[in-house]
């Protein structure tokens, strides 16, 4: 197999997963259904929705605070998490985490591998969180397919982690072979950290911050839909709407799970035996009112040259916990930053 083809295979895999959503939500699809329910929404009340889930970054923020031990402002942890989901709707292969490490490192001076190993823990708390409502959800419905996705990455991250605890010495090693000399102390750094205890977070305290969060996405989904559909808000569709679209975020497919969300919210809502064109309307307009604000944010952010691909590329300091961060401070936009 040439290279030629092993790249078409790849991309390929890749947009299986979309294609077989949009195929599936536009199977026997009635626009005048969708244009129907799509109108529902006034355009005031799309801005106030909108700035109500713009709220929810705030239990993000504070829980990457704390996980930082406080070594930045909430402020700049509200917006990292901003920044974070607007790169990520914006870019492949979650580049938004990196983005969010480069800028806490060079704004907060704190090293590249603390912010890195940060973000791991917060992703780690995020996907057992989803496993949980997943198989909630999943067993109520005795719908497997809601939580069947959810099971292989949380569970490969926790053996992954076990992993490198068990045998750092070998994946020292394997660091050392790699040919980026700049890289080598970063992924040490990042071994020793994910390995070391007294730099491991609470598991009671991660957990109790996760809650807020993912506790904010479900009212907030609750009243959304009950807003468009004008009923009684319920907290168990919010459960439902929010580890439908959870589910559809994880699954590989486009820069901010587009299909892929709106197929997994659509399938969600026909527990409800909601009408399939209906619900598209539905979950395409909840699906732009999470992701326009933060994309707004990460777009004003780049247009002040607070980070950028270039820099982000650039952003490594030459060492591990200490250096200049010359290419980080690009990255921000800011000359003058020092990485420690």
């Amino acid at each position: 197999m040439t290279p030629a083809q092993g790249k078409a295979l790849r991309v390929l895999a890749v947009a299986a997963v979309p294609a077989a959503c949009f195929l599936y939500l536009f199977h026997n699809f009635d626009l005048q259904r969708f244009s129907a329910a799509f109108g529902m929404l006034p355009a005031y009340s799309f801005a106030a929705a909108c700035l109500l889930f713009g709220t929810t970054a705030l239990p993000q923020g504070l829980r990457l605070y704390y996980i930082l031990e406080k070594r930045c402002s909430l402020s700049r942890a509200v917006r990292a998490c901003f920044l974070c989901s607007g790169v990520n709707t914006l870019l492949p292969a979650r580049l938004g985490d990196v983005v969010k490490s480069v800028s806490l490192s060079v704004n907060c001076a704190i090293s590249i591998p603390a912010t890195l190993c940060a973000v791991f823990w917060e992703r780690l708390s995020d996907l057992l969180a989803v496993l949980l409502l997943a198989v909630g959800v999943g067993v109520y419905f005795d719908a497997p397919e809601l939580y069947m996705p959810t099971l292989a990455l949380p569970f490969a991250l926790i053996a992954g982690l076990i992993f490198v605890r068990r045998f750092r010495p070998f994946f020292h090693k394997c660091v050392s072979l790699l040919p980026n000399a700049a890289l080598r102390p970063q992924l040490d750094a990042v071994i020793l950290r994910l390995a070391a205890e007294q730099y491991r977070p609470s598991s009671l305290r991660l957990s109790a911050l996760t809650l807020p969060v993912w506790t904010g996405f479900c009212i907030f989904n609750a009243l959304f839909f009950a807003y468009f559909h004008n009923t009684t808000p319920d907290l168990f569709t919010g459960l439902l709407l929010t580890t439908a679209g959870a589910v559809g975020v994880m699954l590989p497919g486009t820069p901010g799970g587009i299909g892929t969300y709106e197929a997994s919210v659509v399938a969600a809502l026909s527990l409800l035996n909601m009408d399939k064109s209906e619900a598209l309307a539905f979950a395409f307009v909840l699906h732009l009112v999470q992701v326009i604000p933060a994309v707004l944010y990460a777009v004003y952010a780049a247009a002040r040259g607070q980070w950028s691909l270039s820099g982000m590329r650039s952003g490594l300091p030459e060492t591990a916990e200490s250096g200049t961060g010359t290419g980080a401070a690009q990255c921000s936009g800011n000359p003058t930053a020092h990485v420690p």
